[in-house]
């Protein structure tokens, strides 16, 4: 009984921290709100205040501190699958 009480406990538990999870799904011209072509870090926090760095590092495929158009399409699939 303890046992199943467990599974029942860390299920709950885990499927509430992926509800809570943000989910990636702005059309990129949304984030990129000075219209610049990219995203930036700031853009990307105004518009996800609950993400951190790891994702937008994610999704800054090449590493060079600014999301493409590209990079965002990318990234967004990479969430849904």
């Amino acid at each position: 009984m303890m046992h199943k009480f467990c599974l029942v406990a860390i299920t709950a538990v885990l499927l509430t921290a992926c509800a809570s999870l943000p989910r990636f799904t702005a059309p990129f011209p949304e984030v990129d709100s000075n219209g610049d072509g990219v995203i930036e870090w700031q853009e990307f926090k105004t518009r996800y205040p609950d993400s951190d760095a790891k994702a937008f590092l994610e999704a800054d495929r090449n590493k060079n501190g600014d999301i493409t158009p590209e990079e965002w399409q990318f990234f967004i699939e990479m969430q849904a699958s």
